[in-house]
């Protein structure tokens, strides 16, 4: 099975496609400029709408044919999750078009306003007794499921579906970056009790709280990591670019296990030459982050008065050396961070792109569906080759005609 998915942020969108049985083979992925985003929210579709033809693109290139079908994430403002039951009679043994069903008949009690994002089924029970979590298969007469739906405002949605068809992109199906992100470390542990998750983006945060697996409350704060590019400009007076190669090539999340031997050396606006050693500059991104994540927990305290096991960030920002560090200082032994070890990608800002087609395989599993994003890729990537190839030999002939 090959699926595409999308993930489009303030600062940049990612496009991860990967095939999947069982376990995900990388095929690609992008890491593309985004402008025309705030805050996760679509401001100006026509740069929006370049962005992604550029990432597309881009993504083109690097897999030999064109995406024109993908899962797309959306931001989780005025999110609202609720518990419902679901109904329906199989005639006989139960079949994912019998799952499909029993979603259906509370999916069509959603207020027309709302745009259904996830459909996560709690268990399911057959004939009044047999209580499981996959039914498919089993002999029964009646179905009955707890289902969570989360929905989102549509004045939210549309504007995504809208620029992704006009750069020639279907949507198949919507996800949040929380579920995305829980699916890359979904274990038997982490749903035993209650999970805190952040996935910290660029200008905004989201904050959820996972019971036994299933997402049930959530919070979004407007911040983000680029207040730590936004400290390293000011304070040494240099632009976004070499306030975020600093962030990047040169700062620990914790000036603890910071040099100060190992420095960087630029000229300022005022044609002053600085010397900027590792110490200094850590100590300025541990101060910033601190105090995000201080945030961050008071944003957890507030979802729940539950004890929570585990808490776990996800973000580009997590790529900083030392980061686990300080999230454990702050929040304790039982915080880490999602480090993406997966060949193909190894870089925690694609967690969400890549949980998304974990999630989007597993969510088509339970209804007992079995499809595929992309047929024939082989023949797709060969048939793109030759394109390119019967090009170049065209533009050889009339280069040798008009020479």
């Amino acid at each position: 099975m090959i699926y595409s998915c999308i993930d489009i942020g303030s600062d940049t969108v990612k496009i991860v496609v990967g095939e999947i049985n069982e376990e995900v083979h990388i095929l690609s992925r992008i890491n593309y400029k985004m402008d025309g985003i705030k805050k996760g929210l679509i401001k100006d579709k026509e740069m929006v709408i370049k962005s992604l033809k550029g990432a597309l693109d881009k993504s083109e290139k690097d897999l030999g044919f064109r995406i024109d079908k993908a899962v797309i994430s959306v931001p989780i403002y005025d999110m609202d999750v609720s518990l419902y039951h679901g109904l329906c009679y199989p005639d006989g043994k139960i079949t994912g078009d019998d799952v499909i069903t029993c979603f259906k008949s509370v999916v069509s009690n959603i207020d027309s306003y709302n745009e259904v994002v996830t459909v996560f089924p709690i268990d399911f029970t057959i004939d009044d007794e047999i209580k499981t979590i996959n039914p498919i298969g089993t002999d029964g007469n009646k179905l009955e499921s707890r289902v969570l739906i989360s929905t989102i405002p549509k004045e939210i949605v549309i504007p995504f579906f809208e620029v992704l068809k006009e750069v020639g992109v279907e949507v198949i199906d919507l996800s949040i970056g929380l579920i995305n992100d829980f699916y890359n470390i979904s274990n038997d542990q982490l749903k035993e009790g209650y999970t805190a998750l952040v996935d910290l983006g660029h200008d905004k945060c989201e904050v959820g709280v996972f019971n036994k697996g299933i997402l049930i409350k959530s919070d979004i704060l407007n911040f983000g990591s680029k207040l730590v590019d936004y400290d390293i400009g000011y304070i040494y007076n240099v632009d976004k670019e070499t306030a975020r190669y600093l962030k990047e090539n040169l700062a620990l999340a914790s000036c603890k296990f910071a040099e100060n031997d190992e420095k960087y050396t630029y000229v300022n606006d005022e044609g002053e030459k600085v010397i900027i050693n590792q110490n200094e500059l850590s100590q300025i991104v541990e101060e910033r982050l601190k105090e995000i994540l201080k945030n961050v927990k008071n944003s957890i305290n507030s979802l729940t008065n539950h004890k929570i096991s585990y808490i776990i960030i996800a973000g580009g920002i997590s790529n900083l050396p030392c980061f686990d560090y300080l999230v454990s200082e702050i929040f304790g032994e039982k915080a880490y961070s999602i480090n993406l070890n997966n060949i193909g990608l190894r870089n925690n800002i694609y967690t969400s792109s890549y949980g998304m087609i974990k999630y989007y395989y597993d969510k088509l599993k339970v209804r007992g569906i079995n499809y595929t994003m992309y047929d024939n890729i082989e023949e797709m990537v060969g048939n793109k080759k030759k394109d390119v190839e019967d090009n170049i030999i065209s533009e050889m002939k009339k280069y040798l005609e008009n020479n």
